[in-house]
């Protein structure tokens, strides 16, 4: 897992998204990510797992940071919805998490337990990710985004970058047929990205994956795990992350302007792009 304050996260920011990094001096907020999205710049405090508690004193260090790093605006991503006057847009996304980690057993959930039996007998090998293994967690990403009609957002150069720190994967004869990457903040985990090779799927390498990657979080003593918001039109993926014990939680995004005029020009250049975008996958 990936530590969302490290320096290997903000490397791989930087590196792998063109993306510009600002870290709080004080308590008070933590590592925000700034990226150019055509002529405007958008800061994401806590990208890309979220903030869990927005008081004053943190909203007032990002607004500071978000400003030293040029940004138009702020995307907030809470559990609630920021109650603050330059808030001019806020998008309920809810999410999936298991809220009591510690308190989770295989034995208590079907899918799990049932992946648990499965391991002894599977053919797959379950390893952490490697130097090296990035670009093969890039083409099983990318190919899974063909087959959903999605667009890239993640370069091979980030995966480079925390498949190190990041990844589970799984190897079926000496090839890597899946991946699941997850990072935390404090004593929250997050999956982040997940793929596997269609042809491999008898082998279960996501229910394998899936296993570890809760294990793996639990015994290091984190508290609660999120799944993170499903892509839209994926009712399957949210079924199969309530499966392994989570639960429906709020999560939501409030846009905050700091440049109101060009805020508002990002967000008609947003709903344009996502409206082409679900013309090409109707089309598709």
């Amino acid at each position: 897992m990936i530590d969302f304050d490290s320096e290997h996260w903000a490397t791989a920011l930087q590196a792998g998204l063109g993306a510009r990094v600002w870290r709080s001096p004080s308590d008070h907020g933590g590592l925000m990510a700034c990226f150019r999205a055509g002529p405007f710049k958008v800061a994401y405090p806590d990208f890309v797992i979220g903030s869990s508690c927005l008081n004053d004193a943190a909203l007032a260090a990002y607004c500071d940071g978000a400003r030293r790093l040029g940004a138009d605006l702020i995307r907030l991503q809470s559990p609630a919805s920021v109650e603050d006057r330059r808030v001019y847009a806020r998008h309920p996304l809810g999410s999936i998490a298991i809220a009591s980690l510690q308190d989770w057993s295989e034995r208590g959930w079907e899918k799990a337990r049932r992946a648990a039996n499965r391991q002894s007998r599977s053919k797959l090998q379950i390893r952490a990710g490697r130097p090296g293994d990035g670009a093969h967690l890039h083409r099983l990403y990318l190919s899974t985004l063909h087959r959903h009609s999605g667009v890239a957002r993640y370069s091979r150069e980030y995966f480079e970058a925390i498949a190190p720190h990041a990844a589970l994967v799984a190897v079926l004869d000496d090839e890597i047929c899946g991946f699941v990457c997850t990072g935390f903040q404090g004593s929250r985990a997050c999956y982040m990205h997940g793929a596997h090779l269609p042809q491999a799927r008898s082998h279960y390498p996501s229910d394998q994956l899936f296993l570890s990657m809760l294990r793996t979080a639990r015994d290091a003593g984190l508290r609660s795990f999120d799944f993170l918001p499903s892509p839209r039109g994926q009712d399957s993926l949210a079924a199969y992350k309530r499966a392994w014990g989570g639960s429906d939680i709020g999560l939501v995004v409030s846009d905050l302007a700091l440049n109101p005029v060009r805020a508002r020009g990002f967000s008609w250049a947003l709903r344009l792009s996502n409206g082409l975008a679900g013309l090409r996958r109707r089309g598709a």
